[in-house]
């Protein structure tokens, strides 16, 4: 039997079509308006889903490229560029020690060197106060902190501090027992000459120490122990320990072994020793960023973390990149310390020349004309440049020692360069590559998200004669019924 066809139904037929049609043009017109395939969700939940990941994935992409790496490589560029500046410092210093090492300087230039050694002492731990946005960059997570002593407050504080030794920190130190007194007229034998004593010694990180801790020098992890004695420096025998004795010398800092000590300690490299220091001078670094200690005035305590403590950005997805470079890994503390030493060699070779021109000027004095009197300033002239020559030698042996003592400075610092230019390489591949990246979301989002307008074009207009048809077909529909036929 066939289907009877109503014209209710045609009605029908005909304005669902026209519906569909309209409802088609309806999505074409918002494609058109917005340049986008959907505009709500439901409309294609698999595009809508694509788009969120992709969005997010961009996001994230221009996140790194925009914020991230510029702020490591800012930060890295910082570091570089003060640690630059320090081999710089120390290359001059190397120049001073070649020279000194090679010749004498004459009396006038030893004043400049002095005060040159102090400026680059100076501005070499000012390198180290290099801030990036308001974190200092050599201190660790103590972003907050200075690398060295600045206020009034810090110079005034007491620390207890536990510093590593190694066999390689030990040196030998030229002494001059018994040197002229200039202030007390005597004859001088020629027995009784400045005579030298070369000493084994170890230079802490500080001087003008309290006294030392009672529990020595400790080593072998710890389970075993040399008792240190502390002598002040005014007393004669503190450059002359006892046999199987270390004396401590609190004022200049120094441990001075005595020979059977030090052949029992020379091949030993995990030494430690604890000691108080109250009282630092500006420019000083700050013991919490190289050394575990307590800060007894503010109840603090800092352990050193043998790991380091590393900034790290995240400039990838899932990759991370460490942006800082500690103090304690690049700035060596015994620079200031090595730069101190090359001053006292010219300082002293600068007193021992005052006290001859006093001692020449005392010979013209009337009230030391007595034949005695001569004399004794004659044989006190002959020990005094003994001494000169004692000191004068001692002093270019220092700067001898200071043209190693750079070299290994500068290797620390040009290793730590290296690192930071190793790490720059990196964030730079990889914003090259988040670039790359960040290109094919955008184009992976617009293949997903935006319209073809051409194509979107050429289907409206079909959509609009479709629709147009629709409704000149449904117009004679609708206006034919069964009376038109009857």
């Amino acid at each position: 039997m066939a289907l009877r066809i109503t014209n209710g139904m045609m009605v029908n037929n005909s304005i669902a079509n026209i519906a569909i049609n309209k409802s088609q043009m309806n999505t074409l017109d918002k494609q058109l308006s917005s340049q986008k395939k959907i505009s709500r969700p439901s409309e294609d939940p698999i595009v809508a889903l694509r788009a969120l990941r992709l969005r997010t994935s961009l996001a994230e992409a221009e996140q790194y490229l925009d914020r991230n790496i510029p702020d490591a490589v800012s930060w890295l560029e910082v570091t570089e560029g003060a640690l630059q500046e320090a081999n710089t410092v120390l290359e001059s210093i190397y120049q001073l020690c070649v020279q000194g090492s090679t010749d004498t300087f004459s009396t006038d230039q030893r004043d400049i060197i002095v005060e040159n050694l102090e400026q680059y002492k100076k501005t070499l731990y000012d390198q180290g106060n290099v801030d990036y946005a308001g974190r200092y960059c050599f201190t660790g997570y103590k972003t907050d902190s200075a690398l060295t002593i600045s206020t009034v407050e810090e110079t005034n504080r007491h620390y207890t501090i536990t510093e590593p030794l190694s066999n390689e920190f030990f040196d030998t130190k030229v002494i001059v027992k018994d040197p002229v007194d200039e202030n007390t007229v005597q004859n001088i034998a020629l027995a009784d000459n400045p005579q030298v004593l070369e000493v084994r010694r170890i230079r802490l990180a500080y001087d003008n120490l309290d006294n030392m801790a009672l529990d020595g020098i400790k080593y072998n992890g710890g389970n075993d122990t040399v008792a240190v004695t502390t002598v002040s420096y005014a007393n004669p025998a503190a450059y002359e320990p006892a046999p199987g004795t270390v004396n401590f010398i609190p004022e200049t800092g120094e441990l001075i072994f005595a020979e059977d000590v030090y052949e029992q300690l020379k091949t030993v490299d995990d030494m430690t020793i604890t000691y108080d220091k109250t009282g630092f001078r500006t420019g000083e670094v700050k013991p919490e960023h190289y050394f575990t200690c307590v800060d007894n005035t503010n109840n603090k305590t800092y352990v050193k973390d043998p790991k380091g403590q590393d900034i790290e950005y995240q400039i990838n997805f899932g990759q991370t990149i460490k942006v800082n470079t500690e103090a304690c890994d690049s700035l060596d503390y015994r620079m200031a310390r090595d730069i101190d030493e090359l001053s006292e060699a010219v300082q002293s070779v600068i007193d021992i020349e005052a006290k001859l021109k006093k001692l020449e000027a005392m010979k013209s004095d009337m009230a030391y004309s007595s034949p005695a009197d001569q004399a004794s300033i004659d044989s006190m002239i002959v020990a005094a440049n003994k001494e000169r020559d004692i000191l004068s030698d001692a002093m270019q042996k220092t700067f001898e020692k200071g043209v190693t003592k750079c070299q290994n400075h500068q290797q620390t610092i040009s290793s730590a360069i290296a690192d930071i230019g190793n790490r720059e390489v990196r964030v730079n591949l990889t914003k090259n590559r988040l670039t790359e990246q960040t290109t094919n979301f955008e184009e992976l989002k617009s293949n997903n998200e935006d319209i073809e307008l051409e194509e979107v074009v050429i289907n409206y207009s079909a959509a609009e004669v479709v629709y147009n048809a629709s409704l000149t077909s449904a117009g004679k529909v609708v206006r034919q019924s069964l009376l038109d036929f009857i």
